[in-house]
């Protein structure tokens, strides 16, 4: 028995839960559209939305809000060394010609797995958008002028899109409607999950399983379609489930259900 507590202390602590804490830091950038053609977001874990802005401008808001660490849910504290960044956060803009990136620096030159950030940025929709979070919700709609997109843990949604598009996520969902029934080349691909599409109305990918073990697809699979379009759709999960819809749904029977349009949360 006593040898068994030094595992099982250490299972607790990796265990440990984590509370919010009260206070936020809210971060804001404005800037002028003109010139810039391209707009690159990155951050750490939280939430992204990406929404057309009602003018020729970029406007970036974002909350940080800090963790408590907890010991066996008696015992919770805050880091004093994000403490000190976030009083000091800022967000950084670089230029280079027609291309703007903006991300969020601490004075620390590090990042903070124990704040959680909150991102809305509003950017003309004829720009090309690359989102990227590490863990997440990044959610991007109403983009005219392509989407780039990554994610390490979680779930993207891409809606009402139009030019070409290139996502992928690690571990977790991808799931995309768009309006742009002539796209180009199309491809969708799950490592280890399911890889499903509608294209106006027609189903393609496995067929949809009952039982038990219908929700299971260790082995993946990959769909390959050419429409008559010059915008490119590649989306791409190595371990969980993407699907695109494109189009109307139609009558599709088979998973149905993952193709139904989101209900985005409104810009704050």
């Amino acid at each position: 028995m006593k040898a068994l507590l030094p595992a099982c202390l250490a299972t607790l602590l990796l265990a440990a839960g984590s509370a919010w804490g009260a206070d936020q830091i809210r971060l804001t950038a404005d800037s002028p559209g003109a010139g810039i053609e391209s707009l690159a977001v990155s951050g750490a874990a939280g939430e992204m939305r990406v929404v057309p802005s009602p003018d020729d401008k970029v406007h970036v808001r974002l909350t940080l809000e800090q963790q408590q660490h907890s010991f066996l849910w008696l015992f919770h504290w805050m880091s004093g060394d994000t403490t000190r960044d976030l009083a000091a956060a800022a967000l950084k803009e670089d230029r280079h010609g027609s291309s703007l990136a903006v991300s969020l620096v601490y004075p620390s030159g590090g990042t903070h797995s124990d704040v959680q950030e909150k991102w809305t940025v509003s950017v003309p929709a004829k720009f090309l958008v690359d989102a990227e979070l590490q863990e997440g919700e990044i959610a991007i709609e109403g983009m005219r002028g392509g989407v780039k997109s990554h994610l390490d843990a979680g779930e993207i949604v891409i809606q009402g899109t139009a030019g070409g598009v290139q996502a992928s996520v690690t571990y977790g969902r991808l799931h995309m409607v768009t309006d742009d029934t002539q796209p180009g080349i199309i491809t969708v691909s799950s490592g280890h999950g399911l890889a499903a599409m509608v294209w106006n109305g027609k189903y393609y990918g496995p067929p949809e399983e009952q039982g038990f073990m219908s929700h299971i697809h260790l082995l993946g699979n990959t769909l390959a379609e050419r429409g008559g379009g010059g915008d490119n759709i590649d989306l791409s999960v190595h371990f969980g489930e993407v699907d695109l819809r494109i189009g109307q749904l139609g009558g599709v029977q088979d998973y149905k259900d993952l193709f139904k349009t989101e209900k985005l949360s409104k810009v704050e």
